[in-house]
């Protein structure tokens, strides 16, 4: 999904006012958005039939339930429009008076808006290619996105939800647009097309023309006749829709009726040739065991992928495809998409959630979504972009979640075309002062004296820049898809492994600098330049170097010393007030030694325990996270995973590495951006008769302000 940028503005005024990325061009998904589809300049939003486009929270819909609430809520009103190289900027003025307003006006000054345009179902056009070349912008939505509520790139909703937020708006609905209203979660693109169009440029009439015409020339009629013929139309419309309705649930019926018998006839005679098998087993005695048989498996022509899981499936279907582009292979082969396709479509529970947008893009395909249609479903004809989409989407999810450490920090999108993002800050607060009573009026124009002092509420940004990371493997022999399904769950689970702990290690480690002693992983040497950690600066980086106001050294360990590290995070520790948002994190070693400590052992510091199963948990009521990959650069045999008594790792000497650091990080003042997931690329040389696989990420990390983490270095071991 796009990222919709919502940012708070400076006013002359005390009014609230955004200016809101409400029609984004592109997508992060090839240019498209999570649904296959995008805008661009070229796109149709009939922006001057919509003169003053009401704001809305999230569309309508309740943002705890996600379901759609009791009525929509209007929180403002758009003021004028702007159309740059990114998308249409909108104007937007909230009504200070409604609670989601102020929710999303908070949201927007912490960076943490976003917003999506609506129009209504019946009058979207989205061409074959999914570029939505007519999207009459109605309203336009705003929202704090926290969890499951995110923006696409559009949304289209049914008229009569559009009809009330009007009304409730206070606002003139352009009489044009009346017409055949299917619901956008049922009908979608292609239901918006045969739809009855109002918007310009179509050649059917709309509802109210189509009124008008039976209504007899020359007689005029009041309210209620009009309203009487109104209500007819809405009944025949509401009668057709539900005959409609009837027959294709009719229609559905009979195909899985069909498909039914088709199964229970399949499953019979796999009945009869198991009861078969078992009977010639016991009695020629030719499988161990009490008779028993072999598996037999569910879908006959998938049965070799039996033993990979949707993940595995996807990173093959990725090889092969990786493969076809090169012009060496001819792709995924029906099997494989088929037994890809069943296993997506059979996820459910928590795993469904992390297949969305593979089961968004296989809709877009035009494909089934159950299993048993796609067992039986030529696949030939259909697109592999949702292939990519499960890969791609399934290898980041398991490295970022693989880790405690990078599954805690929020994450952005780049958006498509470029290479940073803006993050925009509050900086400054308000100035608060103490008021006399008003007393006197001024001369001109006469209202009273004003005793409030002014002030500002300052303002920053933070560009997060991505930058690449990938690794190369070496495959010796045919590299066919027969070869590589046996051998693709060890892949996977390589590259899941040891990607997550490189992120995890650049995210603790990660210093740029590529000077001679500059650097907190080489401090007596200068870096190669390949190096992982010269990706970005990570936390350790920021306390040690950037700010070195929150670095301390700490010498013998003792308990204290981790309540003298989160005291380090603003004044007076002020940042490490809300113990739910900070962490500790610690090396190896000074978890080994943290647990020598006494006030460990006999809880005196937390009251419930602070040892479970050998690990530390809790200190002072902060988390603490045991990592294996700080001061990861360092692998000397014995002194490996130890830094300096300045905190930093010694290459050249690796008897200077002797301490251990205790980290505190905030998370939330933190963003770890993605511009792309992960790809495979593939280079065949037959002089060898070998493959190389070679896979890339482009990811970024940048830190809200220099008090987002304190370290104290120098820990005795």
């Amino acid at each position: 999904m796009n990222m919709s940028q919502v940012v708070a503005i400076k006013s002359d005024t005390d009014a609230w006012e955004l200016d809101v990325l409400g029609v984004p061009f592109g997508g992060p998904l090839n240019g498209r958005d999570t649904d296959g589809q995008y805008f661009s300049a070229a796109t149709k939003l009939y922006l001057d039939r919509y003169a003053a486009i009401p704001a809305v929270y999230y569309h309508g819909f309740d943002p705890d339930t996600g379901k759609p609430a009791s009525e929509p809520q209007y929180i403002g009103k758009t003021t004028g429009y702007e159309v740059k190289a990114d998308g249409v900027w909108f104007r937007v003025l909230l009504d200070k008076a409604n609670d989601y307003a102020r929710r999303v006006w908070d949201a927007a000054r912490t960076g943490i808006a976003k917003a999506s345009s609506g129009s209504v179902a019946h009058l979207h056009r989205v061409a074959a290619d999914g570029h939505i070349t007519h999207w009459p912008v109605a309203e336009l939505s705003i929202f704090d996105a926290v969890g499951k509520r995110q923006p696409a790139n559009q949304y289209a909703v049914a008229l009569p939800v559009m009809k009330a937020v009007y009304a409730q708006a206070g606002i003139d609905l352009p009489d044009d647009i009346e017409g055949t209203d299917e619901p956008a979660a049922e009908a979608g693109a292609e239901g918006a097309q045969q739809s009855a169009p109002a918007a310009e440029g179509t050649d059917e009439p709309a509802a109210e023309e189509q009124a008008q015409e039976t209504t007899p020339e020359g007689v005029e009629m009041d309210e209620k006749q009009i309203s009487e013929v109104v209500a007819q139309q809405v009944a025949a419309m509401l009668q057709a829709e539900r005959a409609a309705t009837a027959a294709k649930a009719e229609q559905e019926a009979v195909v899985q009726a069909r498909i039914d018998d088709a199964l229970k006839a399949q499953k019979a005679q796999h009945d009869a040739e198991l009861a078969a098998a078992k009977s010639e087993s016991a009695a020629g005695r030719r499988l161990p065991g009490e008779g028993g048989a072999p598996y037999v498996s569910q879908f006959g022509n998938i049965a070799k992928y039996d033993d990979l899981d949707a993940a595995d499936l996807s990173v093959l279907a990725g090889l092969t495809t990786a493969i076809k582009s090169a012009n060496k292979g001819s792709g995924p082969s029906e099997d494989l998409r088929r037994a890809l396709a069943v296993r997506v479509a059979e996820t459910t529970g928590d795993e469904e959630v992390q297949y969305r947008s593979t089961k968004s893009a296989m809709k877009m395909a035009g494909m089934p979504l159950k299993a048993n249609e796609l067992n039986q479903s030529t696949l030939a004809n259909y697109g592999d972009e949702w292939i990519g989409v499960t890969y791609s989407t399934q290898l980041w999810d398991k490295i970022r979640l693989a880790t405690p450490v990078a599954a805690r920090i929020p994450t952005v999108v780049v958006p498509q075309g470029s290479e940073s993002v803006i993050i925009p800050l509050a900086s400054t607060a308000p100035t608060f002062y103490k008021m006399a009573q008003a007393a006197n009026l001024a001369a001109n124009p006469g209202r009273p004296t004003a005793t409030a002092t002014a002030s500002q509420l300052g303002t920053a940004k933070q560009t997060l820049t991505v930058a690449k990371l990938g690794a190369a493997v070496n495959y010796t022999g045919e590299l066919e898809e027969d070869s590589l399904i046996p051998w693709v769950s060890e892949l996977r689970r390589d590259l899941t492994a040891e990607a997550a702990e490189v992120l995890e290690h650049i995210i603790i480690d990660g210093d740029t600098a590529t000077e001679a002693t500059t650097n907190i992983n080489d401090i007596a040497g200068t870096p190669g330049g390949t190096e992982a950690f010269l990706l970005f600066n990570g936390f350790r980086k920021l306390a040690l170097v950037t700010n070195t106001a929150n670095a301390r050294s700490a010498g013998t360990l003792a308990i204290e010393d981790y309540l003298e590290t989160v005291k380090l995070l603003g004044l007076a520790g002020k940042n490490a007030a809300d113990k739910q948002a900070v962490s500790f994190l610690v090396d190896m070693w000074t978890h080994w030694k943290s647990l020598e400590l006494a006030e460990v052992k006999t809880r005196d510091v937390f009251v419930a325990p602070t040892v479970e199963n050998g690990m530390l948990t809790n200190v002072y009521g902060y988390n603490v996270i045991t990592t294996p990959n700080m001061h990861r650069a360092n692998q000397d045999a014995t002194y490996g995973l130890k830094a300096n008594a300045s905190g930093k790792v010694d290459l050249d000497t690796a008897a200077n590495n002797t301490t251990g650091s205790i980290l505190a990080v905030r998370w939330d003042q933190w963003r770890l951006g993605y511009k792309r997931r992960m790809a495979f690329e593939i280079d065949r040389d037959a002089i060898s008769d070998s493959t190389v696989i070679v896979v890339t990420m482009r990811v970024g990390m940048i830190n809200r302000d220099n008090e987002a983490a304190a370290i104290s270095y120098n820990v005795g071991l």
